[in-house]
């Protein structure tokens, strides 16, 4: 069971309850061109179901990087052919309920067959899939440089305790990850202690260890920018301590992508694998907005975009 992206708080979850029990349906937010820097807009009600060959596309989406990276790609694509893209940040719950609806027509970031099989099993039935778009598994564990040569399995942490101080650099402690890591250390009896924090601080001391090619461990997930950026690698699980991957794919509102043929034809092609991914959130991250990271990345990849626009 992969357990990173089911590490919600009890205050989102009562979040999603408010939000579910104050509205019939969801508030799509208009991006208009150019998009804002941080993802979020100011909500307006623009959830009309879109007609029949409709140029409006109303896009959910959740603040996972891959999923962010996914849908500001896709509102600059469609935006150069023309469309009206509107966004709309939501906790899981009100994105699938939206969806369902066709208040939101298309869904970029479905992990199956756990994390969302709870909203595929009540809102399914009014959804269709329109591709696997990431090129591998999601994968959690302990990840290392590579420059770590005589560490590869979580077993030979132990031989290395003091040369890491004795604790492994985790992300935050309400993260499913963070419990999949601790439950690690006790199945293979480690002595190292889990050193809970943010993912930005792990990153942070990521970062510093890599450059000055200190030994560190971390907490880490797949896919992610960082091993675009650095030479990282899993250390190898035999016990299946944090439990196997998931497949990424496209869930749009049936009767949308029914009435929208072409866009619905081009998110079919739509590939990505690790490195390509990695790289396009490593440009979002760089860039003074997510619409100019974008659109350096397609200026980078046009052969690969017009594959999927063909």
């Amino acid at each position: 069971m992969f357990t990173k992206k089911l590490g919600l708080t009890a205050g989102s979850v009562l979040t999603m309850v408010a939000l579910l029990a104050g509205c019939g349906s969801a508030n799509s937010s208009s991006s208009g061109g150019t998009g804002s820097s941080n993802g979020t807009t100011a909500g307006s009600n623009t959830g009309a179901p879109a007609t029949t060959g409709s140029k409006t596309v109303n896009i959910g989406y959740i603040t996972w990087d891959e999923d962010v990276a996914a849908t500001y790609l896709w509102k600059n694509l469609l935006e150069q052919k023309g469309y009206t893209v509107n966004l709309q940040q939501l906790e899981p719950g009100m994105l699938f309920a939206g969806l369902s609806k066709n208040n939101l027509n298309l869904f970029f970031d479905t992990w199956l067959p756990v994390t969302h099989k709870q909203y595929m099993d009540r809102y399914g039935a009014d959804l269709t899939n329109l591709g696997q778009w990431y090129d591998g598994k999601t994968q959690e564990g302990f990840v290392v440089p590579t420059y770590m040569k005589n560490v590869n399995s979580i077993s030979d942490l132990s031989k290395i305790s003091n040369q890491i101080q004795g604790k492994i650099t985790g992300i935050e402690a309400g993260a499913g990850e963070t419990g999949a890591a601790q439950q690690a250390l006790k199945t293979y009896n480690l002595p190292e202690t889990l050193q809970t924090s943010s993912t930005p601080a792990m990153l942070t001391a990521l970062q510093k260890a890599y450059e000055q090619k200190q030994p560190i461990v971390v907490t880490l997930w797949s896919p992610h920018w960082a091993f675009a950026k650095y030479d990282l690698k899993y250390l190898k699980d035999p016990k299946a301590a944090f439990g196997t991957g998931e497949h990424i794919q496209t869930e749009a509102n049936k009767d949308w992508a029914s009435s929208n043929p072409t866009v619905a034809g081009w998110i079919k092609k739509f590939k990505l694998n690790q490195s390509q991914l990695g790289t396009l959130e490593e440009d979002i991250n760089q860039a003074s907005s997510k619409d100019a990271g974008v659109q350096k990345w397609i200026k980078d990849n046009q052969t690969l975009v017009n594959s999927w626009l063909s």
